[in-house]
């Protein structure tokens, strides 16, 4: 009877191990893609990109702070400075007033979800 997982972790320990899933997630995601990051240290795009993959992954349950996220896994790919993180900043702040951050619809959900029930059955 060894098992672990069954004490809970709860309160700030538990959203600080949410937001450490998430900030893994979106990782290994941007790895996968296989692209020359230093070339994106300032593109809005790519920042785009990391603020629907949090916008994707975090709920307003789990208490975790979106920006702050998207700040820190920015800073921990490029080493940023004060004023770099300042820039990014507002980047984020104007991307989030022009409705640019999009969550994924719940219908493209729902085909990806159909599209595998299927299709990935074939496979095994």
């Amino acid at each position: 009877m060894n098992n672990l997982e069954l004490v809970p972790i709860q309160n700030s320990l538990g959203v600080d191990v949410k937001r450490a899933e998430i900030k893994k997630l979106i990782m290994t995601r941007l790895n996968e893609l296989n692209i020359n990051l230093p070339n994106y240290r300032n593109s809005n795009e790519f920042l785009l990109l990391i603020l629907n993959l949090i916008e994707h992954l975090v709920i307003k349950k789990n208490k975790i702070s979106k920006k702050e996220l998207a700040l820190e896994i920015i800073n921990d790919i490029f080493n940023l400075t004060e004023i770099e993180r300042n820039n990014v900043d507002s980047n984020i702040e104007f991307l989030w007033s022009n409705k640019n951050i999009k969550k994924v619809s719940m219908w493209k959900l729902f085909r990806c979800g159909i599209k595998e029930l299927f299709f990935n059955k074939k496979k095994e």
